[in-house]
């Protein structure tokens, strides 16, 4: 049986973090795919070398506000110059998914790991929904956060409490 060790929390905010770049990242990619624009179009348009947004793609780069403004933007104009009107919305990037993980987040600051494994919280679904993330971003996160997001699935499945 595993035991929540006392790093626990920052480790899996940091996990939890990475999964909303993650789910941003994917969900802003699929945006500009579905109205034709490439990374290298959305990297010029908006001032920046070709492989730009690629690299921050691939990477999981934490944009900063100003920075998914001016893509978000840029990709408006694409889309006018192609005189097409489909706007990206920001709800189409930022989505249900990503407000979920994010609140959870916050909830782990206030609470804790440990506390929140007390089936009051009801939070084992939630964990078993990121094991997704965790496998497709296995070269975005550390040993240490890893370890720490299974020693919470090893509680959830023995029910250790």
């Amino acid at each position: 049986m595993s035991t929540i060790v006392p790093n626990d929390n920052v480790l899996l905010q940091g996990l939890l973090n990475k999964i909303i770049l993650y789910r941003f990242s994917r969900n802003l990619d699929k945006e500009l795919r579905d109205r034709n624009i490439n990374h290298s179009q959305i990297s010029l348009a908006t001032g920046r070398s070709g492989n730009w947004f690629n690299r921050s793609f691939n990477e999981l780069e934490d944009m900063r506000v100003s920075t998914l403004i001016k893509t978000i933007v840029a990709a408006s104009r694409i889309i006018s110059q192609n005189n097409r009107s489909n706007p990206i919305l920001i709800s189409s990037v930022i989505d249900q998914e990503v407000q979920e993980i994010a609140s959870f987040s916050l909830e782990l600051m206030d609470i804790g790991i440990d506390d929140m494994l007390d089936p009051e919280y009801g939070v084992e679904h939630f964990f078993l929904k990121l094991k997704v993330y965790v496998i497709q971003m296995k070269s975005h996160i550390s040993q240490e956060e890893a370890e720490a997001y299974s020693r919470v699935l090893e509680r959830i499945n023995t029910k250790e409490r």
